[in-house]
């Protein structure tokens, strides 16, 4: 398969697909880290004993061994939600270069970019209203870098953008379109 084939068909869509995904990735992860910290919460404050077992006598001691490990692992949203916006935007870095090698899809890449970038006003303004709930603050208040990046979701968008179409234009520039066949024979 020609990594064109893939630009041409449907890299668009997983532009737009990358770019909601950065704006929901956060409540997602930050919904199962609060899920997680309930969880491990109401565990922590319910007790039973266990009769006639040689390994454990209580509740406590059982949740200790098999599920408070588990619940221990919601630190790892809060990586697992910074590695996936920046594997985004590497990937769409990729994409603005590989749209560089046919200058229609350049074109068609720019016109798109303005219009996330005019998009990424409003999902930053419904981020700010939804952060102004205490439940919903409480929530994304471990998660430094998308709160960061959602409050300055347009210029985030915008330099993305800005990234993207340079090395679509550096790709451009460099492609055998601009150079003629002549010229390299020996």
């Amino acid at each position: 398969m020609n990594p064109n084939d893939v630009v041409s068909k449907g890299g668009i869509f997983v532009l737009v697909v990358a770019f909601i995904f950065i704006a929901i990735s956060g409540l997602f992860f930050a919904g199962v880290y609060f899920f997680m910290d309930n969880v491990n919460t109401a565990f922590l404050s319910a007790n039973c004993d266990i009769a006639n077992n040689s390994i454990v006598s209580d509740c406590q001691e059982l949740w200790e061994l098999s599920l408070y490990p588990f619940l221990a692992l919601k630190e790892v949203l809060i990586w697992a939600s910074f590695i996936s916006i920046f594997a985004l935007v590497a990937g769409l870095l990729i994409f603005g270069y590989q749209s560089g090698t046919r200058p229609t899809l350049l074109g068609f890449l720019i016109i798109v970019e303005i219009l996330f970038t005019y998009g990424s006003l409003h999902i930053a303004n419904i981020y700010r209203t939804l952060i102004e709930n205490s439940i919903v603050r409480g929530m994304l208040s471990d998660f430094t870098v998308y709160n960061k990046i959602m409050l300055n979701f347009p210029w985030f968008v915008f330099i993305i953008s800005l990234f993207s179409l340079a090395l679509g234009v550096v790709n451009w520039q460099r492609t055998n379109i601009n150079t003629s066949e002549n010229t390299l024979d020996y």
